[in-house]
């Protein structure tokens, strides 16, 4: 898809995520979860009614909507219903712990919070209620003890409603009010809420289904955390900008998925160094999974070309993409024409309608190969962080551009090559070491899966690496096997002085590697 074609596609869409919702064919299939398949139409219908639920517990424009639940149907239906009436969805993985729902609800402060009662062990109705605000209603998605509101009694309240209140809660939604809360990891402090707007969201939908495609995503297996733009944005709403089907499955589990991807057949894939690496554990599920997948996008980290090289053979289309929770997701991608050299060591070009530029330490524009920040400007970047001026006023620059904190060049094939984040960034006896490059220099090693690379303090050279590598499954290496193989690629004040062999790297609720727990381990050591 050329780049008028994108222009032209974002500028006359939709504004709104229910118009963009509307603009697809009532008789296309739109969602499955387990035995459950509904239509556009069918969806719309679900969503009309988990709309006027809302309205009749008072939610108002601009309250927040909180959900707790894995990736499901009833996900898909309540965010579509909240944006309808000018509400703000606000997820809640339920891998979190108490520390992080008490942090998400007093920062949120939602009006309604529906949950799943029961999963993987939990009682979360029995989590949440002593952890509400006052103001909050709480439902109960499941089997309910008395005293709580359940789902046929929200959705009862709202029959009673009659259907004038719903139009004009639609009528009254503006394209730039916020429609989705979604808190960032928060591996530095206290996760920030990334506000993004309706306009945001569907502009974005609408460009990265233009350069995928239609037929290449019109159906995807969603099983990651829908508190996540990764779910919400990455998959699920590309693939609806698409006309497309959307597969809910509540976790990630390979013969689980190879299986739904055998009966389902999806097209479209979105995966990451830590998913490849998965996949590639168990073989034979991995035909099963990517039998029928016409294009698979990753991002996370940069991905080893011994690993594309495996995954190539599939047949898919592969596209290396980069973005963040503040990008509404995927922001650059790496063209079809890319040689999968490029694919590999670089996220591409900024997406259509985007501008995006390589600052140096003196805010102006880098020179072409010079390391800098990547900066960001353009339709499908967040408003701001939720109640947090001095934040938003941080995060962008005073020509507009959004600060991502991280460092990037520009190849002379335009292709921009990501270099590290900011503050990953150390100086080891005066040279600027990157961690992301040593990364995918040890992942190169066939033996080795993963890996993640943090500093330490030393007393001759400032600050060196300590590296944490994991082993492909049924695959053994050593420390210095590993140091013996980056002697031959990379300089020699790159080469971390501590490799530590495990057998699995500790990772977040949304499946990237656990950083501040390896920093830990490391300066324990």
């Amino acid at each position: 898809m050329n780049v008028c074609s994108i222009a032209d596609a974002v500028t006359s869409g939709p504004r709104r995520i229910n118009d963009l919702l509307a603009a697809q064919p009532a008789e296309a299939l739109a969602a499955v979860d387990g035995d459950v398949r509904l239509t556009y139409g069918e969806l719309r219908e679900e969503v009309a009614r988990y709309a006027r639920a809302l309205l009749a517990l008072g939610v108002k424009r601009g309250d927040r909507v909180a959900m707790l639940t894995p990736p499901a149907l009833e996900f898909w239906k309540v965010l579509h219903a909240a944006a309808a009436i000018g509400a703000i969805w606000v997820g809640i993985n339920p891998k979190y712990q108490r520390r992080d729902f008490e942090h998400l609800l007093s920062d949120a402060q939602p009006a309604v919070v529906l949950a799943r009662t029961h999963f993987d062990g939990r009682d979360y109705l029995a989590e949440l209620s002593p952890l509400l605000p006052d103001s909050a209603r709480l439902v109960g998605l499941g089997e309910t003890p008395e005293g709580i509101m359940n789902r046929e009694a929200f959705l009862a309240a709202g029959e009673a409603l009659g259907p004038g209140a719903l139009i004009s809660a639609r009528a009254a939604v503006d394209p730039e009010d916020a429609a989705i809360i979604v808190y960032i990891s928060g591996t530095t402090g206290k996760p920030k809420g990334a506000l993004l707007s309706q306009r945001a969201i569907t502009t974005s939908a609408i460009a990265n289904a233009t350069w995928m495609g239609a037929e290449h995503i019109a159906r995807s297996i969603c099983a990651a955390p829908v508190n996540h733009v990764g779910a919400i944005n990455n998959i699920c709403l590309n693939v609806m900008a698409a006309g497309g089907a959307i597969i809910f499955y509540p976790e990630v589990d390979i013969p689980a998925l190879a299986a739904l991807s055998r009966a389902e057949k999806p097209t479209y894939l979105v995966s990451s160094p830590t998913g490849f690496a998965m996949m590639l554990s168990q073989p034979n599920g991995v035909a099963a999974r990517l039998g029928a997948t016409k294009l698979i996008v990753f991002g996370g980290a940069m991905t080893a070309l011994s690993t594309l090289e495996q995954i190539a053979t599939f047949g898919a289309r592969l596209s290396s993409v980069y973005g963040q929770t503040e990008t509404c997701g995927i922001i650059t991608r790496t063209r079809p024409e890319d040689p999968l050299e490029a694919h590999a060591t670089t996220i591409g070009r900024v997406l259509e309608g985007a501008e995006l530029r390589i600052a140096g330490a003196d805010g102006a524009e880098a020179a072409q190969g010079e390391t800098g920040e990547i900066q960001i400007r353009g339709p499908y970047v967040m408003s701001g962080y939720f109640n947090n001026p001095a934040a938003t006023a941080e995060a962008f620059t005073a020509d507009g551009f959004m600060r991502t904190g991280d460092l990037g060049l520009v190849r002379p094939d335009g292709n921009v090559v990501f270099v590290g984040r900011l503050k990953e960034m150390f100086k080891s006896g005066g040279y600027n070491v990157y961690p992301v490059e040593i990364e995918q220099a040890i992942c190169e090693h066939p033996a080795v899966a993963l890996a993640a690379v943090v500093a330490v303090d030393d007393p001759r050279f400032q600050e060196v690496g300590f590296a944490f590598v994991q082993p492909e499954v049924g695959a053994s290496v050593t420390a210095e096997e590993v140091k013996g193989f980056l002697r031959e690629r990379i300089a020699n004040y790159k080469i971390p002085k501590t490799i530590v062999i495990e057998a699995e790297l500790p990772r977040l609720p949304n499946n990237k590697l656990d950083r501040v727990t390896l920093q830990a381990r490391a300066r324990a050591v």
